[in-house]
């Protein structure tokens, strides 16, 4: 994408872009006239499996009030308990204004990096399963799909198992 292009996007969008653009890593990009705020809408718009689609949760811990990234697979949920203890303290979901104010986006929009703080990233191993995976690019109109190696570099994220297993 030339540079030209890239300013056509909103600020938030732009980062994502930019970060990117400087590191050489290839990526699709897909603009939606709806926004797709829910990984099956995404999956829908995109027509990929819901698997690769990358959900940007924001938890904050329940000590320290740290936030956390956590970067799950569309067709899972996030095990509280094994956030708890990789995280190494109980956590819960940022609230939406929390997210937009520390991290830069607005739930629903929150890209894998490119985010106004420092946080920690832990990454759904199932992700890394998928050949390519979309996520957010800051916009809910705006997802990128990348290769799942090039998202565990550019988010600087740990794949772990964090799926919430059926009981």
């Amino acid at each position: 994408m030339t540079e030209h292009g890239i300013s056509a996007f909103p600020s938030e969008v732009r980062k994502v872009l930019a970060i990117m653009e400087a590191t050489g890593v290839a990526y699709d990009l897909v603009i939606f006239e709806s926004p797709a705020h829910k990984a099956t809408q995404a999956a829908e718009l995109l027509r990929c499996p819901l698997g690769a689609i990358v959900k940007s949760l924001v938890f904050r811990g329940g000590i320290t009030g740290k936030l956390v990234l956590v970067l799950v697979s569309g067709e899972n949920r996030a095990d509280p308990r094994r956030l708890t203890a990789i995280f190494g303290e109980p956590v819960q979901p940022a609230k939406p204004g929390d997210v937009l104010a520390e991290a830069g986006y607005s739930v629903g929009a929150v890209p894998p990096f490119a985010l106004a703080g420092d946080f920690p990233v832990l990454i759904d191993a199932d992700i890394m399963a998928q050949d390519q995976v979309w996520a957010a690019a800051g916009s809910a109109h705006v997802l990128f799909g990348i290769r799942p190696v090039d998202l565990v570099s550019l988010s600087g994220g740990q794949s772990v198992e964090l799926k919430l297993e059926d009981t």
